[in-house]
């Protein structure tokens, strides 16, 4: 259910006293923010997880995929987090308990939430069409000269903009929504057999290749030739890409060989976090869900944004 305002109308995310509010922060550059989240756009609701080291911003579909980016504080230029208001908040929450008192979630309309950092620029598309690519139309003059403040005071409170650029000034309120219980695929409880890092380049290649008319994506790796391989079938035919492991990869690691099977259209929802990244990590546990670590480099570090996706055998079944 939304959330009822408490800050005073004439409170801005600049001016708001820092003892009183739970969470204040300032970007200078918001252009490394709204590239990460627009890379876990798909659908419209994200959930905030709010705590002193950033913020990580989570999205699921069909309880078999889940998206996360995370904003840690070097990419503001302040960052305060009242940690004694969110243990008062916080006190005798369910949703709490596993992360730490420290650690405020909300959710949020993504939808929203872009479209307020993009008022400079011009509005971001549906979350159907900003699975790949990279920043277009208005938004490609994206120059990352707006300022954004931030606040929010927890539970009960909108989540606050108040974004500076040029001299005008805008601010945007937005309604929050009570979090729900959030999927956990449980990638840590079966061990990892299979991992490798490679260059986004490659990779990238790999996923241009691949049939759309293909419903699933085969994942392969093993100890000997081909090391990796990645696989569709389809209308057209079969489309198969392998890659060495001295020539493609920066470091490997199977114990096991076998090969696991994703819905395509799942496994595309990574292209355009595939698309900013410099390298990316993959991970294949026992059970065969995939982890797909996306290396993207700011200003100040790089970032990360991951993506976790269930076999089709279990996405099935969810």
């Amino acid at each position: 259910m939304p959330i009822i305002n408490k800050f005073s109308a004439d409170t801005t995310a600049a001016n708001v006293d820092p003892e009183t509010v739970l969470f204040k922060a300032r970007a200078t550059n918001i252009r490394p923010l709204v590239n990460m989240l627009r890379s876990i756009y798909f659908r419209n609701r994200v959930t905030c997880a709010i705590n002193s080291g950033g913020i990580v911003f989570t999205v699921e579909e069909a309880s078999s995929t889940v998206a996360q980016a995370y904003v840690r504080t070097d990419l503001f230029a302040t960052f305060l987090y009242n940690v004694q208001l969110a243990h008062e908040q916080n006190r005798g929450r369910v949703d709490s308990q596993s992360e730490g008192e420290e650690t405020v979630h909300v959710v949020l309309p993504l939808d929203v939430l872009l479209d307020c950092l993009m008022l400079f620029y011009g509005p971001v598309s549906s979350a159907a069409g900003v699975t790949s690519g990279a920043l277009t139309g208005n938004s490609g003059d994206l120059r990352g000269a707006t300022t954004a403040h931030v606040a929010f005071n927890g539970l009960g409170t909108d989540f606050e903009l108040m974004l500076e650029e040029r001299g005008i000034i805008s601010v945007c309120r937005m309604a929050t929504f009570e979090p729900e219980p959030t999927t956990d695929l449980d990638f840590a409880s079966s061990p990892v057999t299979q991992q490798l890092i490679i260059r986004s380049e490659w990779l990238r290649d790999a996923f241009n290749e691949l049939d759309p008319t293909s419903e699933t994506v085969g994942i392969s790796m093993s100890p000997s030739r081909p090391y990796f391989r990645i696989s569709t079938t389809g209308d057209t035919g079969s489309t198969e890409m392998t890659y060495s492991k001295d020539e493609h990869l920066d470091s490997f690691f199977c114990s096991e060989e076998h090969e696991n099977w994703y819905k395509l259209a799942q496994i595309q929802r990574c292209k355009h976090a595939l698309s900013l990244s410099d390298k990316t990590k993959i991970r294949v546990n026992q059970r065969g869900f995939v982890s797909f670590q996306f290396m993207i480099p700011t200003d100040a570090d790089v970032s990360f944004v991951n993506f976790l996706f269930a076999p089709q055998t279990v996405a099935d079944e969810l």
